[in-house]
């Protein structure tokens, strides 16, 4: 058989097992602030309770999540330990396209809130049938198996099942700044969640520079980012090895922020000011408790927002164009990105 014809077979085998589902798992799209597609429903209360605000992902190793209640109000002992999370189509039929089964780890009194941090017990997603599903994974273990150790994090396969379904929520792609008397720097993440009351969640990985410096200044800016800056923006995310960065050779124009001057993009769309109020390391992330200071929103034109390619595909179902269009512009906005 020749090369051509091989590659003609595998291309084959590839449309029948997959169709149109083998995606990035992390894929870019540009949704309105905040996002309006999915809503997050904790079920096992007495009565289901809408968290899609009280939420964030806490560390990829060990897969944690937060889920923030108010000082005093927090669930019945009894049963935090059957509690699961649903991702929910918000609109339409309102269906269920993923589910991660809860299992409590600690409480952390913070701030007015009190912080449930839970690690995975199961993990469903409905994005797609259950034998492409299945397809998926054994392609993603092959993988995996190849590359071993690349990625500096060792999670199990129900932690990587869990931080899909997780990625089914949009999440909005931001820059974050920040100064010290040192210098000052400026990186992507997407790792992040509001709590309530004011305050805000994120994650950084503890093996990269960017989350021991800002533990050290305690004050820093969100930028959210509108779609045409994703390729630029991304650029940056190899500021998360460095202490400093000059701000003169960036590539784009940058003004200071209302409350602690520190600079941000000119063409934010909106701009978070942050004051760090606690810090805990977890695994592979640091994980931080927030408080916003000021709240600016400049643009309310769609912005950039990362999904896992399992929800990409169940968006645009039965659309074959627009998922080609929407693939083409994703390996384009991914155009010298570096993994964080």
């Amino acid at each position: 058989m020749t090369t051509t014809l091989k590659k003609r077979f595998k291309a084959i085998i590839k449309k029948v097992v997959f169709g149109e589902s083998l995606l990035a798992q992390e894929f870019f799209i540009g949704l309105t602030d905040p996002q309006t597609e999915i809503s997050l429903w904790l079920h096992g209360l007495n009565a289901p309770a809408d968290v899609t605000g009280r939420y964030s992902m806490a560390c990829a190793a060990p897969f944690t999540i937060c889920v923030a209640f108010d000082e005093g109000r927090k669930p019945d002992e009894k049963r935090l330990g059957n509690l699961t999370l649903k991702f929910c189509e918000r609109g339409g039929e309102n269906r269920v396209l993923g589910e991660i089964g809860l299992k409590l780890v600690t409480i952390i009194s913070s701030v007015g809130l009190e912080l449930h941090l839970f690690e995975a017990r199961s993990s469903t997603n409905n994005c797609l049938p259950k034998i492409r599903l299945g397809a998926h994974y054994f392609f993603h273990a092959y993988s995996d198996k190849r590359m071993s150790g690349t990625s500096g994090m060792k999670m199990t396969f129900l932690e990587k099942r869990a931080a899909m379904v997780n990625f089914i929520r949009p999440h909005p792609v931001v820059l974050v700044s920040l100064l010290s008397a040192d210098g000052g720097n400026i990186f992507p993440m997407n790792i992040m969640g509001d709590l309530g009351n004011g305050y805000l969640a994120f994650a950084l990985k503890d093996s990269r520079r960017a989350a021991h410096l800002v533990e050290q200044v305690g004050r820093i800016a969100l930028s959210n980012l509108p779609m045409p800056q994703a390729p630029l923006a991304y650029q940056l995310a190899i500021n998360h090895t460095k202490d400093f960065i000059d701000w003169n050779q960036l590539p784009f124009a940058t003004k200071r922020s209302s409350v602690f001057h520190i600079p941000v993009p000119v063409f934010a769309q909106r701009v978070r000011e942050l004051e760090v109020k606690k810090v805990h390391r977890i695994g592979s992330h640091t994980f931080f408790v927030a408080q916003i200071v000021r709240d600016e929103t400049f643009s309310t034109e769609p912005g950039l927002c990362v999904v896992h390619g399992f929800y990409q595909a169940w968006r645009l179902k039965g659309r074959s164009a627009d998922l080609q269009v929407a693939a083409a512009e994703n390996a384009f906005n991914k155009k010298g990105f570096y993994q964080a």
